[in-house]
């Protein structure tokens, strides 16, 4: 049977051959997703399964069911927004029901 052994460190002359960062020439990328929150609240956004403490509460999974080409166009419609299908049909149904109330 094999010994694990710890991860070693990296030496100090490799340490020494990496260069530092400006943080003068970083680029910021703005959160694509803050101004959304913001208006609406917490929606969850992201591929997968949310973080956990950061679910935003039970939800019931339900069926919807449109023609190819209507799922085809809300496909192209959510890449444009940089969102998945998914969740571009929550926002457009949430903001449909805060509208209609």
């Amino acid at each position: 049977m094999k010994k694990v052994s710890k991860p070693r460190e990296p030496s100090k002359a490799s340490l020494r051959e990496i260069p530092e960062v400006d943080f003068a020439l970083a680029k910021v990328r703005r959160n694509p997703y803050a101004a959304r929150v913001a208006a609406e609240g917490i929606v969850h956004v992201r591929r997968g399964r949310p973080k956990k403490g950061t679910e935003t509460g039970p939800t019931q999974p339900r069926s919807i069911r449109f023609p190819a080409p209507v799922w085809r166009q809300l496909e192209k419609q959510a890449k444009a927004q940089g969102l998945t299908l998914h969740s571009a049909l929550r926002a457009a149904i949430i903001d449909w029901v805060r509208h209609a109330s």
